[in-house]
């Protein structure tokens, strides 16, 4: 009888030996989700600096479209004999000049006014001296659009991809050069068009002279933000980033079923469970 009372020890043991076995599964389950990896830093996402990128980004594309809205001859306003010089006409009073080209004003009832419907004048070379001061400016105007555009962009990025703090850098450093450049495009008004003829000529600001200003300004102000801060990775992009709660053993164990159990994993619990009922102790059969 007392061999008979052993019988359900087996059964108890392998249950036991299950039991670990599942509870080793969820330790290593949860092993193996405690280290998984974030996503990588060139996966795009909404603001994964929040949104102080945005206003730099915004200031610096409105400058560059600001720059980009001058039609080449509305530079400066240009008087003087060299108006009559250019035009073969002595009662034109002025007229809108810019780096390549010039406008003819239009008369009407004796007034006269810039008519964007008219095309512009290339430059006579034999009247206009195209020198180095007007050389140097258009080459700085062009670097200025190049370099602002370049920091613009690469601030438009920086609202889709995580950037170090070096990298966010760069943006400022871009800005900060198409501000110099633009800058130093103002130097156009030191060439010999707008001081010839004995100082009788005068050039002063017009629309694309004012505008460069304004894209300055913006340039300016927003790589003073880039300097000022760089806006470290939000939370919301951390919880995005992170592995998820790991859970307890215990948890794991009690639920832990076959299908949460890789082919390896069933194989040795197999294994584990011949080999219990193997070592389990030997009824005597009763005659």
């Amino acid at each position: 009888m007392a061999a008979e009372e052993e019988g359900p020890n087996p059964p108890t043991e392998q249950s036991s030996t299950n039991g670990a076995t599942g509870a080793q599964v969820g330790t290593n389950n949860a092993g193996r989700m405690a280290t998984v990896p974030p996503p990588s830093p060139n996966q795009c996402s909404c603001c994964p600096h929040g949104f102080y990128v945005v206003l730099p980004a915004i200031l610096s594309t409105f400058g560059w479209l600001v720059r980009l809205s001058q039609d080449g001859c509305d530079y400066s306003r240009l008087t003087g004999p060299i108006v009559a010089e250019l035009t073969s006409n002595p009662r034109i009073p002025f007229l809108d000049v810019g780096f390549n080209q010039y406008r003819v004003p239009t008369e009407d009832n004796g007034e006269w006014y810039s008519d964007y419907r008219f095309g512009c004048y290339e430059y006579n070379s034999d009247v206009v001296n195209i020198d180095s001061v007007w050389t140097f400016a258009k080459v700085m105007g062009f670097l200025s659009l190049v370099f602002g555009g370049g920091g613009a962009l690469f601030l438009w990025f920086s609202s889709c991809f995580l950037f170090s703090k070096s990298t966010w850098r760069w943006a400022g450093y871009e800005l900060l050069l198409a501000t110099v450049f633009q800058a130093l495009t103002f130097s156009w008004f030191g060439t010999e068009m707008c001081h010839g003829n004995d100082n009788q000529n005068a050039c002063t600001l017009y629309y694309g002279s004012k505008a460069d200003f304004l894209t300055l300004s913006c340039w300016l102000v927003s790589s003073a933000f880039v300097f000022a801060k760089y806006p470290s990775p939000k939370s919301g992009n951390e919880r995005n980033n992170e592995s998820p709660p790991v859970p307890s053993e215990l948890e794991m164990a009690e639920t832990a079923t076959p299908a949460d159990l890789s082919m390896e994993q069933q194989h040795e619990s197999s294994n584990d469970a011949l080999t219990t009922a193997e070592n389990a102790p030997t009824i005597p059969e009763i005659s």
